[in-house]
């Protein structure tokens, strides 16, 4: 127990670099006047990270990215309810929708850090970041929507409420889009950037995977080829 913490201790000591500098972008971003544009910022640099990450930049590490923005959100999430006095429109099922998200990545996160570094590991660190990427891109997205009331439903009635918003992200997100609720014309290019920004991580998911299963595949068939070699051999 004590060798797991003190190696806990050391990966995030070698994150420290990358906190700093997305602390000083996010800081950055909520200096700004415009909180909608703070918003939209904070999105941008989310996917900034993911690039970089994903061309093996390791300078900024996917995982504390994901623990910075999600701090991020959550911060977001508290000024909007502050600024605009907006606590009381939210009821029991907003509550639990904003817990989903923000338990869920905190405890995927924290499972994959905990996890010992071996090949057996690998694959499921990879998969839990990108579930963590993909569940913060819809969460970030969603407070956009609720911030600017953005939405309405195929009636041309406003929606408001948090629980429509990520469902709209979801939806939009992954390219499902019902139709029952559209984004208001001064929005229209937010949600396709979100249905882009979609694209791209599930294709990156999908292709990860697919990547990690055919190396563990070849490396099993790799030991089971020695381990017959081996056996022919020592007839």
């Amino acid at each position: 127990m004590k060798a797991e913490i003190t190696q806990l201790l050391d990966r995030l000591i070698g994150y420290i670099p990358a906190m700093m500098i997305i602390a000083i972008y996010v800081a950055m971003i909520f200096i700004i006047t415009d909180f909608e544009l703070s918003m939209l910022l904070l999105i941008g640099g989310l996917l900034m990270g993911l690039v970089m990450s994903a061309m093996d930049v390791n300078f900024l590490p996917l995982r504390p990215i994901v623990i910075m923005y999600t701090l991020a959100a959550i911060a977001s999430f508290i000024y909007i309810i502050g600024k605009g006095g907006k606590f009381a429109q939210f009821n029991l099922e907003d509550m639990i929708v904003i817990a989903f998200f923000v338990v869920t990545i905190l405890m995927m996160l924290l499972i994959a850090m905990t996890k010992p570094d071996n090949p057996s590991n690998y694959i499921i660190k990879i998969i839990i970041d990108w579930y963590c990427v993909v569940l913060l891109f819809v969460f970030l997205f969603a407070l956009y929507y609720f911030e600017c009331e953005a939405l309405v439903n195929d009636n041309g009635k406003a929606e408001q409420d948090l629980q429509t918003c990520c469902y709209f992200s979801c939806i939009t997100f992954t390219g499902l889009g019902y139709g029952d609720i559209v984004a208001l014309p001064g929005f229209r290019m937010v949600a396709a950037m979100q249905s882009i920004i979609g694209y791209i991580c599930m294709g990156g998911v999908a292709a990860t995977i697919y990547s990690l299963i055919q190396s563990k595949l070849q490396a099993i068939h790799k030991a089971k080829r020695l381990e017959e070699k081996e056996e022919n051999d020592s007839v």
